[in-house]
């Protein structure tokens, strides 16, 4: 098993050495200094990177338990301020259970399987043990530390008991969905979006006295004890694992991709048969540009309104849920005013999160734009500003929809939480809202034009809008400690949204030519 181990690590280590020496060279002035492929040659240059690997891809799974359990912190201390500690173990095993479900390893697709099973012919069932139980014991430990460094109890030994045992649970009911339906349980979005909203709930059942008491935990681990020894029989009776990574992992070998986001990405802007063909009385009226993109925008409205849509619900159904436990909890609804007045910035985050962006702008180079591009005069300076005017307005009309939702239930929530004396909270919230998702409509439009990062095989090169997809995020979330009247924030975003837009517009019309294209 630690052959096994150590052998796939090789593997996967030096995939990512020869990528980063390949991502390097081809930036502008490493690819002017090194023309040749001596880089790859460097045994130092080699070394330097895997030691610099090791300790970057430590210190991520660290930063990533350390920022898990501060969120489980942020969330316990709001819900039970009075009973911190309580609230930890409450909020940990709520959300430890909704992991069994979606947070599965064995089917989740990555080079490292690929490469390890698919190409050099590693022992499938083996490769699976070998990493089942080497993730089973490295996040015990982490989540046992953790949890330590918050309680310093022994009794949290029976919550991480929880959730070591119940990933053999988790990982045989998701074996068992991908035998029947041939694609992993976490792609079933149903029963995924379900299973988080339930969960979500369940983390403010303590604001109206429900709570996982240690006792409900000790009798749960006794029973998993026994669950946990027949799922794992079940998993190491499963024979056919190569023929299940093969499958997996196909696509992502087509695409050649590191991540299974990828691949998932692919599934959702996948075209299917009903939606190629239009009703004519959409198109009536219609010609040019406008023509061009009703038509896209047609053929690909469930890509883009699906997720619009659950947005739209699960948003509507959490303010409904709020409104609810108001009712029933004076703190509730005081804790709940002060964020809406204090603590609006925290919806920038919220905000980047619902923007389907991303998807929708992956969606025009895969099934328009990778064959448009071939033309000379699709890089029209007019006509990329006349195509991108007319997506701006379609791709901020789909963000609008669950935007809007929360631009009336905020308000709303405002007033049943006791008011406030400002009446222009009442208006600044609501134009607030749909400024956000205004300005990330523009700004992933925006960088898709002015760093278009996929090449013929569509596969996402630009380090740079790479980048910038990450910095938005960082800029997003810092602003969450950002303290200031909900009236002033919602006037300063409504001058850079407007300030931004006119810029984009600008970058768009001179500079597109030359970066809107096929890399």
């Amino acid at each position: 098993m630690f052959n096994i181990l150590k052998m796939s690590y090789k593997i996967d280590m030096t995939y990512a050495i020869n990528s980063f020496i390949y991502s390097i060279k081809h930036l502008p002035i490493f690819k002017e200094l090194f023309p040749d492929n001596s880089l790859y040659k460097s045994k130092k240059l080699k070394a330097v990177i895997r030691i610099l690997g090791i300790i970057l891809s430590t210190a991520r799974v660290i930063l990533y338990k350390v920022l898990y359990f501060w969120i489980i912190y942020m969330l316990a201390n709001w819900i039970m301020p009075k009973n911190i500690t309580t609230g930890i173990l409450h909020i940990y095993f709520i959300f430890t259970a909704l992991g069994i479900i979606i947070n599965n390893k064995i089917l989740t697709t990555s080079t490292k399987k690929y490469f390890s099973i698919v190409l050099f012919n590693m022992d499938a069932k083996n490769f699976m043990k070998a990493n089942f139980w080497s993730d089973r014991i490295i996040n015990f430990i982490l989540h046992s530390i953790c949890l330590w460094f918050l309680i310093k109890s022994p009794i949290i030994f029976l919550f991480t008991t929880f959730m070591f045992l119940g990933r053999f649970l988790g990982e045989r009911i998701n074996l068992l969905h991908y035998n029947k339906y041939k694609f992993p349980l976490i792609n079933n979005y149903p029963i995924y979006w379900t299973v988080l909203f339930i969960s979500l709930a369940a983390c403010l059942l303590p604001l109206i006295g429900i709570q996982i008491s240690n006792e409900l935990v000790a009798l749960i681990d006794i029973i998993m004890i026994p669950v946990a020894i027949v799922c794992y029989y079940g998993l190491v009776k499963v024979d056919n694992y190569k023929l299940i990574y093969k499958r997996i992992n196909t696509k992502v070998a087509a695409l050649n991709s590191k991540q299974s986001k990828d691949y998932s990405r692919q599934a959702m802007v996948d075209i299917k048969d009903k939606d190629k063909k239009i009703d004519e009385k959409k198109l009536k009226g219609k010609k040019g540009y406008d023509l061009f993109n009703t038509i896209f925008f047609e053929r690909h409205k469930e890509i883009l309104l699906r997720s619009a849509k659950w947005f739209a619900t699960i948003s509507f159904i959490v303010i409904i849920a709020i409104l609810i436990l108001m009712n029933t909890s004076p703190t509730l609804q005081k804790n709940i005013n002060n964020f809406l007045l204090n603590n609006i910035s925290w919806f920038v985050i919220v905000m980047y999160f619902i923007n389907r962006g991303a998807i929708i702008t992956q969606a025009m180079f895969y099934n328009c734009d990778h064959s448009m591009l071939t033309f000379n005069f699709y890089r029209n300076p007019k006509v990329i500003l006349n195509v991108f005017k007319t997506r701006l307005l379609t791709v901020s009309k789909v963000n609008l929809i669950p935007a809007v939702v929360i631009a009336i239930g905020l308000p709303i929530l405002l007033y049943i939480s006791g008011g406030t004396t400002n009446i222009l909270d009442y208006i600044s919230i609501p134009i607030f809202i749909i400024v956000l998702s205004i300005f990330f409509s523009i700004h992933y439009l925006v960088i898709y034009y002015l760093f278009q990062p996929y090449d013929k095989n569509m596969k996402m090169k630009s380090i740079t809008y790479s980048i910038i997809s990450a910095m938005t995020y960082i800029i997003s979330y810092s602003l969450t400690d950002f303290r200031m009247s909900t009236t002033m924030f919602s006037i300063l975003a409504i001058i850079a949204t407007v300030t931004y837009s006119i810029i984009a517009l600008v970058l768009v019309y001179k500079k597109s030519p030359q970066t809107f294209k096929i890399k």
